[in-house]
């Protein structure tokens, strides 16, 4: 199969020097960002202006030139189109695969991490590298792949290496999609990958089908006077670690027409309660989401205080079964993580449907 849709989709070719020139000339159309907080694109002469904040202090982090036009030089300047990827983020393995671009990587982080058939297919025939962790990156090697831009998570404050590869015409940026909060927000970093690989139309195309699915799904449980109760994460020590009120998990929650026990805690990442709040907090939540294991035994094991909380009894699911999936295309699929959680609080809406991302623990 891999090596059929290698054949469909043919490592993209350098564009013609006439479209070289006619591009550097000509100002491309307007990039709209509606849900991402994280980057912004303006459309400038032979290319894009690209913006990247800072998630912490919302203060522009770095801007970058991206150009058609070859023989402009700079610190950020990116030539486009892009056609040689490191991709340590996940995250961009999805959506390139959403664009059927998976073609232009050369490089990820950790086979043993990805979840897509064809990227493994390409690392057994050497065809992509492995560069391990984005705190230790090896030049060399990134070197000898034909790397020419290295997309990371941006985990860290800097990206180690960034200097010296820069110095070798390798350019780095980070990917702050994962700190988005709003689940089309995420999943609209894909325009960005969009223009690195002159695809930026297609790009538009599927984010906007996602949107659409996004909201008519969320149209659909608007006005639902039943919302069963929902709590998530799970024990760490004597510590209790769920999403925050504010969260993007928190987020999907509400438009899935759940009531999510912490939804008045305040932030964006996580809350830390202890155990025994938890427990007293959740004797009859219908449902347990995103436990972290794939079966009950385990919960039982880590804390016996686990099996106290409401659901669980009938209404405990995850993803465990699956990870890889998950974490690969969840942000590129928020139409289909909000249509699981539909289908688990409320499964008289669609009884037909099936789970996607999500499996009930038994």
């Amino acid at each position: 199969m891999s090596s059929c849709q290698d054949k469909q989709q043919p490592k993209q070719d350098e564009l013609s020097q006439q479209e070289l020139i006619s591009k550097k000339d000509e100002t491309p159309s307007k990039v709209s960002i509606e849900f991402a907080d994280n980057f912004l694109i303006e459309s400038i002469k032979g290319g894009y202006r690209l913006e990247l904040i800072d998630p912490n202090s919302h203060e522009v982090e770095s801007t970058y030139e991206l150009t058609y036009d070859q023989t402009k030089k700079g610190e950020n300047v990116i030539h486009l189109p892009m056609k040689n990827l490191a991709v340590l983020s996940q995250t961009s393995v999805g959506m390139l695969s959403k664009l059927d671009a998976l073609d232009v990587i050369t490089g990820i982080s950790n086979i043993d991490y990805v979840y897509s058939p064809i990227i493994k297919e390409r690392f057994k025939n050497k065809k992509i590298r492995q560069f391990g962790d984005e705190s230790n990156v090896p030049i060399e090697k990134i070197v000898e792949s034909s790397t020419k831009l290295i997309i990371y998570s941006g985990f860290g404050s800097e990206f180690d290496g960034e200097g010296k590869l820069r110095k070798l015409g390798i350019q780095s940026i980070p990917n702050y999609e994962w700190r988005e909060t709003h689940p089309l927000g995420r999943a609209e970093w894909i325009k960005l990958l969009g223009i690195l690989i002159d695809k930026s139309e297609k790009a538009e195309k599927v984010f906007n089908e996602i949107k659409t699915n996004y909201e008519d799904l969320k149209w659909k449980v608007r006005d639902l006077n039943d919302q069963p109760s929902v709590i998530s994460g799970n024990f760490y020590s004597d510590q209790w670690t769920a999403p925050a009120g504010e969260s993007y998990m928190a987020i999907l929650f509400r438009d899935a027409g759940a009531n999510y026990v912490y939804e008045s805690s305040k932030g964006t990442g996580s809350i830390f309660l202890p155990i025994e709040k938890v427990v007293a907090d959740n004797r009859s939540t219908q449902f347990w989401l995103n436990p972290g294991v794939s079966n009950k035994a385990t919960l039982s094991e880590m804390n016996p205080k686990a099996q106290f909380i409401g659901a669980y009894a009938d209404g405990i699911y995850c993803y465990s079964h699956e990870m890889n999936q998950f974490w690969e295309m969840s942000a590129i699929e928020p139409d289909f993580l909000l249509a699981d959680f539909i289908h688990i609080f409320h499964p008289k809406l669609e009884p037909n449907s099936t789970l996607h991302f999500y499996k009930k623990l038994k």
